[in-house]
């Protein structure tokens, strides 16, 4: 059984906002890495990743995650959207697995730790924007 989660209505403008944020942030986290900023490049991933979640979202379902824990949208992904399933779910449980780990941990992750978080954050960017697109 899923795990109920609270959710508020949101509008299509409200998801062409997020996805702008998360291509923002996915554009920051591309430019960290070039810069060997390993922790900022991770972070912005991330950032890109839950933006592009809820883009997906709003767009898909017309709602939006209302708690802090930003797992809960995993659940609503999956009962809202089909092709959540498979890659595009791996790639956001992988970053937000990350989360605690690069905001909060007293370590610094590594070059590759930042690398695979980039190439998620930009696979399920991709993914989400096609949802987006399917949507308008």
């Amino acid at each position: 059984m899923p795990k109920l989660t609270r959710t508020r209505s949101a509008t299509k403008e409200d998801g062409i906002v997020a996805l702008q944020k998360a291509q923002q942030f996915a554009e920051a986290a591309r430019s960290e890495l070039e810069n060997e900023r390993w922790d900022s490049a991770g972070l912005n991933a991330i950032h890109a990743g839950i933006s592009a979640a809820d883009a997906a979202l709003i767009f898909a379902a017309g709602i939006r995650n209302a708690t802090q824990d930003h797992s809960n949208v995993i659940s609503l992904l999956e009962s809202s959207v089909a092709s959540f399933r498979g890659s595009p779910r791996t790639q956001l449980v992988g970053l937000l697995k990350m989360k605690n780990v690069v905001a909060y941990e007293q370590r610094l992750i590594t070059r590759d730790e930042a690398v695979r978080l980039v190439k998620a954050a930009d696979r399920f960017l991709a993914w989400a924007q096609k949802i987006c697109d399917a949507v308008r």
